[in-house]
C-alpha cells in the first residue's frame, strides 16, 4: 500500500510543471544578451525533451516559443510585482518601454494587477499575444 502511495505522490508531484532556478549566467537564445538569476523580466521555457531555455525577458522567451511551438511544454515567467514564478499562459501582459532590449512585456498573475501597474495600456492575456505583437516589439532592437 506504501508503494503505491509513494508512486502517486511521484506521479502527482513530477506531473505539475516547476520552474527552474537559474544556477549561473546563460545566454538568451534569441539576442546572446547575458541572462542573469537577478533579471527582473527572467523568463524561461521548459521544453518537451526536458532541457530549458533562459531569457532576458517574456518578450524572447515568446519570440522563440512562437518559433518552436511544437518544441515547448512550459513556459514560465516573473510577475513584474512580486517576482514570483508564474505560468505564462496564465500571465496577464503589459507593453513597457524599458525592458532590456526595448519595448517588451511585463507580465502579472492577475489582471487587476496589470490593470492597476499601466492604468493606460491594453491588458493582454496569452491568448491576445501574437508572433506578430511580439515581433513589432523586437523591431525596435534587430
Amino acid at each position: 500500500m506504501r508503494l503505491i502511495l509513494a508512486v502517486i505522490l511521484l506521479v502527482i508531484t513530477t506531473s505539475f510543471g516547476q520552474p527552474k532556478e537559474l544556477q549561473k549566467e546563460e545566454r538568451c537564445p534569441i539576442c546572446g544578451m547575458s541572462v542573469s538569476p537577478k533579471d527582473k523580466l527572467l523568463s524561461q521555457l521548459k521544453l518537451r525533451d526536458g532541457s530549458y531555455k533562459f531569457f532576458e525577458s517574456p518578450k524572447h522567451a515568446l519570440k522563440f516559443y512562437f518559433l518552436n511551438q511544437d518544441k515547448v511544454l512550459e513556459i514560465w515567467v516573473k510577475d513584474y510585482s512580486t517576482g514570483k514564478w508564474i505560468d505564462g499562459k496564465l500571465a496577464y501582459y503589459v507593453i513597457i518601454e524599458d525592458g532590456p532590449m526595448g519595448p517588451d512585456l511585463a507580465s502579472f498573475s492577475t489582471k487587476l494587477s496589470a490593470t492597476k501597474f499601466t492604468k493606460k495600456e491594453k491588458v493582454y492575456s496569452f491568448k491576445d499575444l501574437t508572433k506578430e505583437l511580439i515581433e513589432k516589439l523586437d523591431i525596435h532592437t534587430h
